[in-house]
């Protein structure tokens, strides 16, 4: 049987022949059927979102379709039960999409769709929410096996110490294409990270900050680390070691886009730093490579228009970017003016307000304590220019 004139229509010549020839063996249902599945097909489940190009992906990918254009009622059925799963009313694109890259899943029954997703929720333990994003994010999973998404969470208990409950929840909601990643896959993320110096309880918890590091390019996960030895905030020749405690005290790292870390960098040498204690700086308190710029903006003006440190000065109290402003910085100034005191700003940012008391000021904690709890230090500043 020769391919209907629509599907040349649609896809032109030559990617009409390809798919055709594509076709099932064995007889296939009339012209006039298959022609309505084309018209279907491109003013339906594909309509959306460039339905040429995604019927040419969708019958390269699943020329099964053909042999089914006499069940087109069920088709649409089929469809209909993933539309809804899918919020098609929030995303009509994505759901295109969705149908051209796994258009297997039209051919699954209504029921075995609902089916499979009920399966998928009682295994990782997730809510309707984070169901329903797992699935739109990747529809894919709808055509996973019990067995098959088994042996992946058997895998992250087994190899990341990630089992039911909220640790293994977040993974999967956030990282869904976890559950049909191969083995083979997932293992050598994991050997990376290992190779790199996050291993043991770390991999475990790096994983749970960022799920989608399983299936980050091994490439981009060695790149991510050696920017830290590229700018001097590791040395590389200490075997991951020191990579390993940066990233116990910041686990999101791998989630934080390189531009950003270069931005906090350069905001930090804009500082008057050079790079050496920039880089310094980062390696002290790598919380700040997450902060909101206009956190650690409030955190530096303070630090140089009232208490009129230098750049040098903050290089060695870098923690002063990171502390609670009006716990720390803030309290402690107030307090030293009210009773007169004069302390440097590097003595202000002392760790510990028993050492601060003790070895700063010169009174006890409960004396700090009484001043905090006045609660005039929070106005103390007020107009201040910073």
């Amino acid at each position: 049987m020769a391919a209907p004139l629509e599907l040349y229509d649609a896809l032109g010549e030559e990617r009409a022949s390809a798919v055709w020839a594509k076709r099932p063996k064995g007889k296939l249902p009339n012209v006039r059927r298959q022609a309505a599945l084309i018209e279907w097909l491109t003013c339906g489940p594909l309509a959306a979102h460039e339905p040429k190009e995604l019927l040419y992906r969708c019958l390269h990918r699943e020329p099964r379709l053909f042999a089914r254009a006499s069940s087109l009622r069920r088709l649409q059925e089929s469809h209909a039960t993933l539309a809804r799963m899918l919020r098609e009313d929030l995303s009509p694109k994505r759901v295109a999409d969705a149908v051209a890259k796994d258009p297997e899943l039209l051919l699954v029954p209504p029921a075995e769709l609902i089916a499979s997703a009920a399966a998928i929720a009682a295994a990782t333990g997730l809510d309707d929410e984070a169901l329903e994003r797992a699935i739109r994010v990747e529809p894919g999973l709808l055509l996973s096996t019990s067995e098959s998404i088994s042996l992946r969470l058997i895998w992250l208990r087994d190899r990341l110490g990630i089992s039911a409950g909220g640790r293994l929840a977040r993974v999967v909601s956030r990282a869904p294409l976890v559950l049909k990643l191969s083995l083979p896959s997932l293992e050598a993320r994991a050997s990376c990270l290992e190779e790199l110096g996050v291993s043991g309880d770390l991999l475990g918890a790096v994983v749970v900050r960022t799920p989608r590091l399983l299936h980050t390019p091994l490439g981009t996960i060695r790149a991510k680390a050696r920017w830290l030895e590229q700018v001097d905030v590791l040395d590389p020749s200490d075997g991951g070691a020191h990579l390993a405690a940066f990233i116990r005290r910041q686990p999101d790292f791998w989630s934080l886009p390189t531009r950003r870390c270069n931005e906090t960098l350069a905001w930090l040498i804009s500082l008057q730093l050079d790079e050496r204690r920039a880089a310094s700086v980062i390696a002290a308190e790598p919380s700040v490579l997450s902060m909101p710029l206009e956190a650690l903006q409030l955190r530096a003006s303070f630090f140089f228009r009232v208490l009129r440190g230098t750049p040098a000065e903050l290089s060695q109290v870098p923690q002063m970017l990171t502390a609670d402003l009006a716990k720390v910085p803030l309290l402690r100034h107030a307090y030293c003016l009210t009773n007169g005191l004069i302390a440097k700003p590097t003595d202000l940012l002392i760790k510990g307000d028993a050492q601060f008391c003790n070895s700063v000021v010169g009174c006890d904690l409960s004396e700090l304590n009484d001043f905090e709890a006045d609660g005039k230090h929070l106005t103390f500043f007020q107009g201040a220019e910073m």
